[in-house]
């Protein structure tokens, strides 16, 4: 069975890898811009979660995203 990715995670990875506490309002709809994630956050999320996935995030899309949400269905549209 494959295991999806869930805006959980997300949030987790946000919390240790770029330092945005799991308590924030709102974390998994609000923007990256709302949550303080420059593109070098968002890059370390990716990565992470390209490694924990043993996938490939198209990196254009993955930047599409706009929030925890729209980057839990971009990772989850590679399986």
């Amino acid at each position: 069975m494959i295991q999806l990715c869930t805006p959980d995670l997300v949030i987790h990875i946000l919390e240790t890898k770029v330092g945005v506490p799991s308590s924030t309002p709102e974390i998994d709809t609000a923007s990256w811009e709302e949550l303080g994630v420059d593109s070098l956050g968002l890059s370390e999320v990716f990565a992470t979660l390209s490694l924990q996935f043993g996938i490939e995030i198209p990196h254009e899309e993955a930047l599409h995203a706009a929030n925890v949400q729209e980057l839990t269905s971009v990772v989850n549209a590679q399986f």
